[in-house]
């Protein structure tokens, strides 16, 4: 088919061969019959072939015309369909999100929230990547997802960097240990104790340590882990006490262990949304982004220690 045959030919006519004539389908499509007729001319004279035989009453197909109509209707339903879907899409109705997000954000925050946005959007499709608080950011920053949410993100100039929620850190230890019981223990109680600490590249060893060495607290013999489930192992064999973000502890409770509010100070890891804008985005990412940041308004509920921030607008942040 020659590249001059447009849709709006396709259309008028399909519509013809439809109504049975010209006078019809006209009416069909708001148009003028004589200019109907030029469409059908141009496009007889471009295929060089005869589309119609016309009688009195009515206009038949020739068996070009037959060929043509079936093909015709083909391309038509395949743009429309096509059409349809990018609509779709626009909406935030359909397509892909992709997201990278801390293990406590994707197993504790995510769910619900996906749940909720997929109530409306069931064709969404959505791949959440957890890792660690630099894997998420670099997730980002090298475009294998649309944004990202981690805490103490190292920034480039080009990221966007907003809160959306905290938790707040909690001393676990063993049934056994001297703190069991306790309703409140403060950083400096925890000196000289042994440790169980996180991987260095977590965000939960971020926060431990720098609330430690804010406090000018030394520890005692360090037990090191990567995983959340090896942590709360160790802790519970009485392998040292350790500090998680409230948002971790959910993911613990297979293990027995005490669980004490640690204050004076009370100190909180920051979450963060993290996106980049130069970077084209779904409307569906988009969507669901708007639903983290308006966590609290939609009454997603987090768990104890743990709160939504949705007072800060969106700033610009190279902050470690």
């Amino acid at each position: 088919m020659s590249n001059n045959i447009t849709l709006r030919h396709l259309r008028a006519f399909v519509a013809i061969a439809e109504c049975g004539g010209y006078t019809a389908a006209a009416r069909s499509l708001n148009v003028a019959q004589s200019a109907l007729s030029r469409t059908i001319v141009e496009i007889e004279e471009e295929l060089d072939t005869r589309l119609f035989e016309r009688t009195t009453r009515r206009v038949v197909l020739t068996a070009s015309g037959e060929q043509l109509l079936m093909n015709a209707r083909r391309a038509l339903e395949e743009f429309d369909s096509a059409l349809s879907r990018f609509q779709l899409y626009h909406r935030g109705l359909d397509g892909t999100v992709s997201l990278a997000a801390l293990s406590s954000v994707a197993s504790i925050i995510l769910p619900a929230i996906i749940s909720e946005f997929r109530k409306a959007r069931p064709n969404v499709r959505i791949s959440v990547k957890d890792g660690f608080a630099e894997e998420v950011v670099r997730y980002v920053s090298d475009g294998h997802v649309d944004f990202g949410i981690t805490s103490f993100p190292k920034l480039t100039d080009r990221l966007i960097c907003e809160q959306i929620a905290a938790d707040s850190l909690i001393c676990i230890c063993s049934k056994s240990h001297r703190f069991a019981g306790l309703e409140t223990v403060s950083w400096n109680d925890l000196a000289d104790e042994d440790f169980v600490s996180f991987d260095p590249l977590s965000s939960v060893r971020a926060c431990v340590d720098r609330a430690l060495q804010i406090a000018e607290i030394q520890v005692g013999t360090i037990t090191q882990a990567r995983d959340v489930g090896t942590v709360a192992g160790l802790v519970s064999a009485d392998l040292g006490i350790s500090v998680v973000p409230s948002l971790v502890l959910p993911m613990m409770q297979f293990c027995e262990f005490s669980q004490i509010r640690l204050v004076e100070p009370v100190v909180e890891r920051e979450i963060y949304l993290v996106h980049d804008p130069q970077t084209s985005m779904p409307p569906a990412a988009g969507i669901l982004m708007e639903m983290l940041r308006q966590g609290a308004w939609h009454g997603f509920r987090l768990p104890n220690g743990a709160r939504w921030v949705n007072d800060r607008g969106p700033h610009q942040s190279t902050a470690g």
